[in-house]
């Protein structure tokens, strides 16, 4: 028999039946949408800052960014334009 184990059946299905949380606690389906979500360096490229700074912005509440299952930042398309209008806007 070798060292690798198979997850139980039983753990397999604790699992499934898991309700999986956004970063504050609230159930992912009260935030289903279909505005596109966007990457951090997709952010950067729309508002010519590097991808770190656009993490910064996240960390500090400047932005909203969603956090996958993977822990990775993602940012909602409305939200960004709405930021970048209103860039622009006080640039005029």
């Amino acid at each position: 028999m070798s060292g690798h184990s198979v997850p139980s059946r039983r753990k397999a299905q604790r699992r499934a039946g898991r309700t999986q949380h956004t970063q504050e606690g609230h159930p992912l389906a009260e935030y289903s949408t279909p505005d596109p979500l966007l990457t951090p360096a997709e952010v950067a490229a729309m508002f010519r800052v590097n991808p770190k700074t656009v993490t910064r912005w996240a960390r500090a509440g400047k932005i909203t960014a969603i956090r996958t299952l993977g822990g990775h930042r993602r940012f909602r398309a409305s939200e960004i334009d709405r930021s970048l209008r209103e860039m622009q806007e006080m640039d005029a």
